[in-house]
C-alpha cells in the first residue's frame, strides 16, 4: 500500500511553518514521516511547500513534490499525491500535522482496511461528525478524485459514494491536528 502525505499548508493560525516546530527528537514532519516508514505504507508520495522541501531530503521509498500553489488548498496538493500514485494501488492519506498517530495504531486501522465488507471501499476513522486520518482508499479512488476541486471538493467526492464508507472508531490520535499554538501545547503533553 502506498501513502499519500499531505504536508503543504500555509500555517497561518499557528504564525509559524508547524511542520518545522520541534516534537520528540526532531520536529513534526520528520516524526509523520518516520511513523508512516514504520508501518511499512511505502513508497510515500509527501507533497509539501518549498520551505517544507529543503528540509526532506527524498529516498527510494520517499518521493518528494512541492506543491507550487499551496494557497489553492489542500485539494491542490491531494491532486499531486494522486498523479503520484501507482496505478492500481490502494493507498492511504495521512496528514502531515499528525504526529501522535503512531505505526501501531496505522498498522491496525489498516487491518480493519483489509478486512471490509466488499461492497466498502474507503476506510474512515470517525468520531461523531467528526472524520480522522489517516483514511484508506481502494486504487479505483484515484480515479475517482481526479476532478475534485477547491478545499471541500475531495469531500463532495467522498460523500457521494457514502454507501462505500466504511466508518471505524479510531485512537485519539487519528483526530488530533495541529492547526493554532494551544493545538501544538496540547500535541507536547500528550506526547
Amino acid at each position: 500500500m502506498e501513502t499519500i502525505l499531505l504536508a503543504a499548508g500555509l500555517s497561518k493560525r499557528m504564525g509559524a511553518q508547524k511542520l518545522l516546530l520541534p516534537f520528540a527528537d526532531s520536529d513534526v514532519i520528520s516524526t509523520v514521516i518516520k511513523n508512516i516508514y514504520n508501518t511499512g505504507f511505502t513508497p510515500i508520495h509527501a507533497v509539501v511547500s518549498k520551505d517544507i522541501a529543503a528540509f526532506i531530503k527524498p529516498q527510494d521509498w520517499l518521493h518528494v513534490s512541492v506543491n507550487p500553489a499551496p494557497e489553492r488548498g489542500q485539494a491542490s496538493s491531494f491532486a499531486i499525491g494522486l498523479f503520484m500514485l501507482s496505478k492500481g494501488s490502494d493507498f492511504c492519506v495521512m496528514l502531515g500535522d499528525q504526529p501522535l498517530a503512531k505505526a501501531d495504531e496505522i498498522c491496525a486501522l489498516a487491518v480493519k482496511f483489509s478486512q471490509m465488507p466488499a461492497d466498502k471501499t474507503v476506510l474512515v476513522p470517525q468520531r461523531g461528525e467528526k472524520l480522522g486520518h489517516p483514511m484508506f482508499y481502494r486504487a479505483q479512488w484515484k480515479t475517482r478524485f481526479a476532478g475534485s476541486q477547491g478545499d471541500g471538493g475531495d469531500k463532495k467526492v467522498l460523500f457521494s459514494y457514502e454507501d462505500e464508507m466504511y466508518f471505524t472508531d479510531a485512537p485519539d490520535s487519528f483526530f488530533c491536528d495541529l492547526d493554532t499554538p494551544a493545538d501544538y501545547q496540547n500535541i507536547l503533553k500528550a506526547n
